[in-house]
C-alpha cells in the first residue's frame, strides 16, 4: 500500500458532497485507488473511491461539471 499526501489539496465533488481532496490512497492493482476527502459542509473526512470522485475542472480551459454527476448515467 502506498500512502500519498496531497501538498496542495484539490477540490473535489463527491455523491456526499463538495470536499478537498487530502489523500490518495494505493493497494495495488486490484483495487481502485482511493481518496480521502475533507467535506466543506461538515469538516468529516471520508473515503471514496476513484469512481465516486470528481475533481473541479478548471473553468478558465472551458471545463463545467456535469449536472447529472451523481446520477451515475454518465
Amino acid at each position: 500500500m502506498m500512502i500519498h499526501e496531497l501538498v496542495n489539496p484539490i477540490d473535489v465533488e463527491t455523491p456526499l458532497g463538495h470536499g478537498k481532496a487530502i489523500a490518495w490512497l494505493d493497494y495495488g492493482s486490484q483495487v481502485n485507488t482511493v481518496w480521502k476527502v475533507v467535506l466543506y459542509k461538515n469538516g468529516m473526512v471520508r473515503n471514496f473511491y476513484d469512481d465516486d470522485v470528481f475533481v473541479y475542472p478548471n473553468k478558465m480551459d472551458g471545463g463545467a461539471i456535469h449536472t447529472s454527476f451523481n446520477d451515475k448515467d454518465i
